[in-house]
């Protein structure tokens, strides 16, 4: 049985006859017959109304899968817990610590509010954290803690943790993909790629022996990126041989059009309600 991909939520939305909304957030709803998955929950606004208008039941939800702790894939976590309480949330250890963007001398805070965390525990869903790949469902698998080895990929220096006059650069330990094993080859679901796309898929290419990776979608966070970042990248994703490149969330429109440009056809962007099977 192949497995259905919906985007729930999305930066954008196409026009259409069913009431979809954007938001500045991501996630997917994955359906393999067997297992509900969401993978992140957006930023809080979009999730349920778009899984009514398409018809999805979030309170069917077996599985949630956060791919790191930033407000705009975690901020769902709170209208969804009205709709199921019953879901296990899968995440890294470091997802509540306290996340900031730094803008000039000022810190804003970006991560799961600790108020957030305590509904959260008090909600009666089970919780899994872990730094080592996890299995969600049959060929339906986290990445775990995503290593660092190019040397052109990096964190952005705007990324802050820890306490109050204590922050330090934040690694970003906490973002993962997921990766499902498909009829066609490996489909990669990403977040943020804050540690880096080709990282990421160096990693997952590890853990699935080097088989085929047909298809990738989600955010790659290249909205700073240079020019010649955004070439490595386009030329490392047909060293991989990918066939679909679904792209969008925080990709930023200048990286998408020159991915366009050295990939063509191959690149294709995101939007609400886009629905792949793999």
């Amino acid at each position: 049985m192949s497995v259905k991909i919906t985007t729930l939520v999305e930066n954008t939305v196409t026009t259409g006859i069913l009431p979809l909304i954007a938001e500045h957030g991501l996630s997917f709803f994955i359906d393999d017959g067997k297992k509900k998955i969401l993978f992140d929950t957006g930023a809080g606004m979009a999730l349920c109304g778009n899984a009514d208008a398409l018809g999805i039941d979030l309170s069917q939800i077996d599985d949630v899968v956060l791919s790191h702790g930033h407000f705009d894939h975690a901020g769902g976590l709170q209208p969804l817990i009205k709709r199921s309480g019953n879901f296990r949330l899968t995440a890294h250890p470091d997802l509540f610590d306290r996340k900031l963007a730094k803008v000039g001398d000022d810190y804003y805070p970006i991560g799961i509010p600790p108020e957030d965390r305590r509904t959260l525990e008090n909600s009666g869903i089970s919780f899994r954290f872990s730094k080592e790949p996890v299995e969600i469902s049959d060929g339906i698998m986290t990445t775990g803690e995503i290593p660092m080895k190019t040397d052109f990929e990096e964190i952005e220096p705007m990324f802050f943790k820890g306490e109050k006059g204590k922050e330090i650069p934040d690694e970003i330990c906490d973002d993962m993909a997921l990766f499902i094993d498909g009829t066609q080859g490996t489909t990669v679901i990403l977040g943020c790629s804050h540690r880096g796309v080709i990282n990421t898929l160096n990693h997952i290419s590890t853990l699935i022996g080097g088989k085929k990776i047909h298809t990738i979608m989600g955010g790659l966070h290249l909205m700073l990126s240079q020019e010649d970042k955004i070439k490595k990248i386009s030329d490392a994703f047909k060293e991989f041989g990918i066939e679909n490149i679904i792209v969008g969330h925080c990709t930023g429109f200048p990286a998408e059009a020159a991915l366009v440009g050295y990939l063509g056809d191959k690149i294709r962007l995101n939007t609400v309600g886009h629905l792949i099977e793999c």
